[in-house]
């Protein structure tokens, strides 16, 4: 039953909605260009962490930071963030459409955080506990401690694009709940400042929404 509630896509039609998108010309080459911009994106990212954290950034007096008092809590962290990332992934994926409207949205979310981390470079709080990803750490930070990826989260704008996506009303909420659960204990570990989870949100909308209008979707 919980499994049902959890993953409640029509996986029965999954080979026919494949086989009927990769029908069609235009949505091969989309899946293919989205896919290539990923790539560039996960050989550029290393890069350009790296440059961020040997800027010299701003210091945030964020009276709602201070007034919280800092605990690691990356453990709850991680298995709420990484439990919405796979249980949206197998909800999104037997949507062609759909799943190609996900990717493009984060491609687009991804560029733009790039360019708010460049042209708005932060320090870290000074009582943080960083945040060690166990999968980004591997694969895109080169094992290297990173902790001024700050404007904007990119962990809460990743599960908010998620949360706007899941077509399934119930597990939507689910979703929604789990985001600000996580924008909030990052806020707990001093990861973030007030403005870089309170923003998230907002980006991973205009991303969605204008891969939507853009595609006509």
């Amino acid at each position: 039953m919980l499994l049902r509630f959890l993953f409640p896509a029509q996986f029965s039609t999954f080979n026919t909605n494949w086989k009927e998108a990769l029908s069609q010309n235009s949505f091969i080459i989309q899946l293919f260009s989205t896919l290539g911009i990923l790539g560039l994106i996960g050989v550029f990212i290393p890069i350009f962490f790296s440059y961020i954290q040997s800027v010299q950034g701003y210091q945030i007096n964020d009276l709602i930071l201070n007034e919280i008092p800092v605990r690691n809590m990356s453990v709850i962290i991680f298995l709420l963030i990484y439990s919405v990332i796979i249980i949206g992934i197998i909800n999104l994926i037997s949507n062609p459409l759909l799943f190609m409207k996900c990717l493009q949205a984060y491609c687009l979310l991804v560029l733009i955080r790039i360019v708010c981390l460049y042209l708005v470079p932060l320090e870290p709080e000074r009582s943080i506990i960083p945040l060690e990803d166990p999968f980004l750490a591997q694969f895109f930070y080169s094992g290297k401690a990173i902790t001024k990826d700050l404007f904007f989260s990119g962990h809460v704008s990743t599960m908010a694009l998620l949360t706007l996506a899941i077509p399934f009303v119930p597990l939507k909420y689910i979703f929604a709940v789990a985001t600000l659960i996580v924008a909030v204990l990052i806020m707990v570990q001093h990861v973030h400042y007030s403005i870089d989870v309170i923003a998230a949100p907002f980006f991973s909308w205009i991303s969605f929404r204008l891969i939507g209008l853009l595609t006509g979707k």
